[in-house]
């Protein structure tokens, strides 16, 4: 049985996810400290097993997993999260005033692996101070769904040496024209990818989009078996958070297992229709 266990497991598993969340990260504030905490975290949940990498909107992902936001929420312990098995974590959502302090931190301490920002406020300011900074950039417009809050930041990123991904966080409930309408929007003006939040947007973008839209589900995950539903129903990524404050360290490793072990299957007995079986 793990220290997360035994020390934090007690108390969040009746507490809202808010105040669960808190307490989780006192945990992972506290491994930081410990003498090589972070070797030892990323020695005992390995964020690259050999398999399950893929590339999605140009970047290199060690593993289809990452962590959502709403725990990192100053760009506090995002080495300390990524190393319980996560390929990239997402900070925020954040204000300009929440990205000015994430990126002190960042510039004392850069990430070891990458790093997205969630943006939700305050967006051409927090968006233009966190770009040299992060690898990603995730829109949340749940509050207000429109393509207006897009334009700025699209022109703003023509004025930068380095292209960087932009992604489009949508809200819980979104009809299906207006989803369809940011889809549109995002392929004719070079979004990099949307973030659904239920089973039923990743089914639909994918297909709507045809495959063309790379998906990251940020879709309430609790076991390997709905990671691995989420991918097969079209995401790319996925992200996990309450699965992470609830259970501990051994969800992801558990999601990663599943993932592998569904792979391995795979190759062994490719399905009819696949490209393995054909040859």
């Amino acid at each position: 049985m793990g220290l997360y266990n035994i020390l934090v497991k007690p108390w969040v598993r009746r507490a809202d996810i808010d105040k669960a969340s808190k307490l989780a990260l006192r945990y992972f504030e506290l491994i930081s400290k410990i003498p090589f905490g972070r070797q030892i975290s990323r020695l005992i949940h390995n964020n690259r097993p050999s398999g399950l990498q893929r590339e999605v909107f140009g970047l290199d992902f060690y593993n289809p997993v990452g962590l959502g936001a709403g725990l990192d929420l100053y760009g506090e312990l995002y080495d300390d999260l990524n190393n319980q098995g996560f390929s990239f974590s997402e900070m925020g959502p954040m204000n300009a005033e929440r990205v000015r302090r994430a990126v002190r931190r960042i510039q004392e301490d850069p990430p070891d692996d990458i790093l997205a920002v969630c943006i939700n406020e305050d967006f051409l300011t927090a968006f233009t101070l966190a770009y040299d900074f992060c690898d990603f950039f995730v829109i949340d417009i749940s509050a207000n769904p429109t393509t207006d809050i897009l334009d700025p930041l699209l022109d703003a990123r023509l004025a930068e040496d380095e292209y960087k991904p932009i992604v489009v966080k949508l809200p819980e409930e979104i009809s299906t024209p207006d989803l369809a309408e940011i889809v549109d929007y995002s392929l004719l003006n070079g979004v990099n990818g949307i973030e659904a939040r239920s089973l039923e947007q990743v089914r639909q973008i994918a297909s709507y989009s045809h495959g063309l839209m790379p998906i990251i589900a940020n879709t309430h995950i609790e076991s390997p078996a709905q990671a691995a539903e989420a991918l097969e129903a079209g995401a790319s990524l996925i992200e996990v958070r309450n699965g992470l404050v609830r259970q501990g360290p051994k969800f992801v490793s558990d999601i990663l297992r599943h993932l592998l072990n569904l792979a391995k299957n795979e190759r062994n007995n490719p399905r009819a229709d696949s490209p393995a079986a054909e040859g």
